[in-house]
């Protein structure tokens, strides 16, 4: 980090001499930072420096840079506060996104989604192509939020999307980008040790636990590897041997390597190059009296691993016209998008293999096990298991205004959503008995266990309807002082329903109909549902100024949430709530007229807000009962109900947010370098929590308000142009941010939560500390910290509880976008660097398992285990004694398969690993044709540019490829986690070419 610091430094030292000695070149006009408009909650367009609480306008230049496959791809790293994490590398890809952290424990942690003025979704967002938008404001405060209730409680991106093209005349802008994707990196395994088992080479064997590859009874000979292709003596079977070497008969139908590590990672030689195609077509009209627009997006993405593919398809049609007072606006957005993916449990099979394996080689094997006989053959599971998914999203928007006088104004805004899903997916599975030929044991039995073919089917369907009804004020008061009100009703609905078929034994290959099992699922041990789920609002906004320095507003909600409507009148419930807001912005120097070369902009900012959150389900706080499962209900008797073991109390509240801000922004020497820094205290009360219950009740926990959080933190923004002339420019933009959320109180008598669950590894709140917080099994120690093992086998002893290794998000993140130009050309990168936190390797421990851990081989395992560095043991004494002798892992090759497995396997502290990361995530250069040039061709604009996103990236030293940083096997509070069926991350270079016509 010392090194980064310094460079920092350099380079802003550096800026500021360039800046101030370039001063007198300036002749480019840009806008000035205060000046930005952008659109905040309800559509209200103002100056950011007249927003009282922090907010960040993202512009689509910036957007649609480096080619990223939609909006929130792009906003990574270029918001201080704003955290974007890209969970999973599959086809189709996660994010999860968090605006200055979390301020609840089991709600969603997600920011509000508001595009062109009314609520939507993170799916469509994420399906919307990025030069779709015009730009994105970040409403990171949460007073910026506080007029959308509980629904704005995470805060808000709010989108807004390309509108009129300035003139009558149509213009037409053509964009189109091709990608490559590669495998960034992959675990690194051990390069000592080949296939086998208990130091026995084997055939067949899934792990690493063989000879070494110096060892003269197998170097630098051609070996027979898994499964035969086919039965080479005709003898009706392949002949395997999980205890040795391929039988002699049918050893020409073997897959032959050398007995050493390829010189590819085998793993990564698994993974194509994956291929994105992604065009816009954009066709514009008209000025604020009228205009039409019409944006056409079509990607199609083959990813790396073959025949899983995206295909998305994105019309949208807006438009809108002024006739005297009356105004209308609307848009009408059809998404289609389909993916068809295999399981991504693939990838720990591949992580699985010794390093000599050639796995492309079983590419054309036509049996489902290739090099093992115990994981399927990854081409096999490519073709025969596959997800299928199709989304059909209609979404249309209306924005109807009548100017009554030049005060008042009355605006209804709407959405109707709909929503259909259809999942299809199926196994066609494998009868080891009945195959043929059949793969057999020297013993004649099926080597190889059964696969089960297994079908799921589901179709769901979701509704979502908004409406905001709003009356505006708009008086001065004096020729200084103006005043504007809004009043507005708000309701929403939101229908969903599920229907799901499945099970096992497809009867006729290839017919994937429920019709045609053999065994089908119980429904109600599938996804079955149907719920509505109601919210009206009454809510105001009140926003007063002074001259242009001084600016006030407050904000009043009323609320009401059917989830919190007990339906039963005779229990209470209280489904209504009140939320307010209030903040203050002031610029001191316009106040007192102050003219200076140094200082140009000086805004001070303020602000309380109260709003809540109700992470409830539906039916949450109903006394309901669930479907019994297991003895004595068998499948084929009467259904049988049992009480709900998790219930929520009917008393439930929402959990009551109060957040406090203070920011600061100047400006110095025109607003050549600007400073932004905003601190902010936010506290939940009323925190829903789950309790748990004494066995005796019958109950497992019940979720009740009892439990605050506090989350604080600060974010700096250090924008720089140190030149700013016709043919050359120069800015940059480096931000830092901290957060930190502490746990206050938890439900009664509990010192801590698990939110996850099962495994050897978890995410925590526990009271008095950070928030989430890592905790595992681990080594049990003596006081000086020193390793405690049993003496009479060499085995650790691990700690009965789990112990807590740290918080799982970063000390600090820094982010630095910097931009060139240079007459027609183009130079941009995006680069950050998050500092600290802990997370968990799932694909560690499966290596340990396997024996392609590099720990394991960094002894010589023909004699055995290894001493523990800093262990001990307990004497006759009493006494804790420096271990020096004692091997753990036994005293022959053969103990340790079994002491990874079993022993050094169950201890999650060994996979524990350091969070840090430098990435640059965007990196590209770009060249436009001259306005004159492009019209002698018949353009308005012609421009190509060449991109990669995620090219290079550092982690922490022990995390040798283990696992992404940012990557989770879910979203929310439960980061931290990885598991080895996430794919590896990828880079990605593109090349752009923009036409306008």
């Amino acid at each position: 980090m010392k090194k980064l610091t310094t460079s920092v430094l350099v380079v802003v030292l550096s800026s500021t001499f360039a800046l101030v000695s370039g001063q007198k070149k300036d002749t480019v006009k840009t806008t000035e930072i205060g000046e930005v408009i952008m659109t905040g909650a309800m559509n209200r367009k103002m100056k950011l420096d007249a927003q009282t609480s922090t907010a960040a306008v993202i512009g689509k230049d910036k957007l649609v840079q480096a080619g990223a496959p939609n909006a929130i791809a792009a906003l990574a790293g270029k918001v201080p506060g704003l955290t974007i994490n890209k969970t999973s590398s599959s086809v189709d890809g996660t994010y999860d996104i968090k605006i200055r952290g979390s301020r609840t424990l089991t709600g969603s942690t997600s920011p509000l989604i508001v595009i062109d003025g009314v609520i939507s979704s993170m799916t469509i967002l994420q399906s919307l192509p990025s030069d779709a938008i015009e730009s994105t404001t970040t409403l990171l405060g949460l007073q910026g939020a506080a007029l959308y209730g509980s629904q704005g409680v995470n805060g808000a991106l709010i989108v807004t999307t390309k509108k009129g093209s300035g003139s009558r005349k149509p213009r037409v802008n053509f964009n189109s980008n091709v990608e490559f994707d590669n495998v960034a990196f992959t675990p690194k395994r051990q390069q000592k040790y080949g296939q086998g088992w208990y130091g026995d080479r084997i055939h067949v064997e899934n792990g690493s636990w063989g000879p070494a590859y110096s060892d003269p009874a197998f170097a630098g000979q051609n070996v027979a590897i898994g499964v035969p292709f086919y039965d080479v003596n005709g003898d009706g079977v392949i002949s395997v041997n999980p205890d040795g070497d391929v039988p002699t008969e049918d050893a020409a139908g073997s897959v032959f390597a050398p007995f050493a590590p390829r010189k590819k990672d085998n793993a990564k030689e698994f993974f194509r190059t994956g291929l994105n195609l992604n065009n816009t077509l954009s066709i514009t009209a008209g000025s604020e009296g009228a205009y039409a627009g019409l944006t056409i997006n079509r990607q199609d993405r083959e990813f790396i691993v073959a025949d899983d593919k995206l295909k998305k398809t994105s019309v949208m049609l807006n438009g809108g016209f002024k006739i005297g007072n009356l105004s209308l606006d609307g848009s009408v957005t059809y998404i289609n998008r389909s993916v068809n993916s295999t399981d991504p449990a693939l990838y720990t099979n591949l992580l699985q293999s010794a390093a000599e394996i050639p796995i492309v080689d079983f590419r054309t094997s036509p049996n489902p096990y290739a090099w093992t006989v115990f994981y399927q053959n990854p081409y096999w599971t490519i073709q025969n298991v596959r997800n299928t998914s199709k989304v059909d999203i209609v979404n249309g928007t209306i924005s109807l205004g009548y100017k009554i006088n030049d005060h008042i104004s009355i605006n209804n805004n709407g959405t109707a959503q709909i929503t259909s899903t259809d999942i299809l997916n199926y196994n066609n599975g494998y009868n080891a008995a009945q195959s043929v030929p059949t793969i057999v044991k020297p013993d004649g039995n099926p080597a190889p266990n059964s696969i089960t073919s297994t079908l799921a089917q589901s179709n769901a369907i979701n509704r979502y309807f908004y409406n905001d009804l709003m009356a505006n004020f708009n008086y001065d008061f004096t020729k200084d002082i103006n005043f504007k009100l809004t009043l507005g009703y708000n309701v929403q609905r939101t229908e969903s329903k599920t229907t799901s078929v499945g099970g096992s034994g497809i009867k006729i290959p290839g017919i994937y109909q429920y019709w045609n099992l053999s065994n089908l699922t119980i429904p109600y041990n599938l996804n079955n549902r149907r719920f509505t789920d109601n919210r009206y609002a009454f809510f105001a906004n009140m926003d007063l100024s002074y001259k242009d320095y001084l600016f006030v507003n407050a904000t009043g909600r009323y609320e009401n949430s059917s989830k919190l409507l007990h339906s039963d009148q005779t229990q209470k419930s209280k489904p209504s709530y009140f939320y307010y807001s209030g903040g203050v912005s002031f610029m001191p120097l316009k106040a007192f007229n102050v003219e200076s070369e140094v200082v140009s902009r000086f805004v001070v900012k303020g602000s309380h807000t109260r709003v809540g959150n109700d992470p409830v389900s539906v039916f949450g706080i109903e006394e309901t009962v669930v479907l019994g499962q297991g003895y004595p209900f068998g499948s084929a008797g009467p259904l049988s109900f049992v009480n709900n073991q998790r219930p929520t109390n009917t008393n439930i509240r929402p959990e009551k947010i109060t957040s406090d801000e203070v920011s600061l922004g100047l400006g110095f020497f025109k607003n050549r370098i600007t400073l932004d820094a905003s601190f902010y205290l936010q506290t939940t009360k009323d925190l829903i929590t789950n309790q748990t219950t004494s066995s005796a009740s019958g109950l497992q926990l019940t979720a009740v308000n009892v439990g605050d959080i506090r989350n604080k933190g600060m974010e700096v923004n250090l924008g720089l142009t140190p030149i700013k002339g016709t043919d050359f420019s120069w800015d940059l933009n480096l931000g830092w941010s901290i957060n930190r959320t502490k746990v206050i109180e938890l439900a009664d008598g509990q010192d801590e939560v698990n939110l996850s669950t099962g495994g050897i590894a978890g995410i925590y709140a526990v009271k008095g500390e950070d928030f989430p917080q890592l905790k595992a099994t681990a080594y049990m120690r003596d006081e000086q910290g020193r390793i405690i093992i049993n003496p009479d086998n060499g085995n650790p002893y691990i700690s009965n509880n789990y112990v807590s290794f740290g918080r799982v998000t970063p000390n600090y993140t820094l982010a630095l976008n910097t931009n060139f130009k240079y007459k027609n050309f183009g130079l941009y990168a995006v680069l950050d660097y998050r500092n600290g936190g802990k997370i968990y390797s799932g694909a560690m421990a499966g290596l340990a398992f396997s024996g392609n851990l590099e720990q394991s081989a960094e002894f010589d395992r023909t004699q055995g285990g290894y001493v523990i560095p800093n262990s001990v043991y307990m004497n006759s004494a009493g006494q804790y004694v420096e271990n020096t002798s004692i091997k753990s892992g036994g005293e022959s090759y053969g103990d340790l398969p079994d002491y990874y497995g079993s022993v050094y396997s169950r201890v999650g502290e060994n996979f524990i690993l350091s969070g840090t990361a430098f990435k640059v995530r965007e990196l590209g250069v770009s060249y436009a044709l001259s306005a004159d040039a492009a019209r002698s061709i018949g353009l308005t604009g012609l421009s190509f540019s060449v991109y990669a996103r995620n090219p290079f990236y550092k982690f922490a030293k022990e995390n040798r490829g283990y696992a992404d940083p940012e990557g989770s096997f879910t979203t929310g509070n439960i980061q931290g986690l990885t598991n080895a069926n996430q794919y590896p991350s990828t880079r990605t270079v593109g090349f752009t070419t923009t036409i306008n016509f």
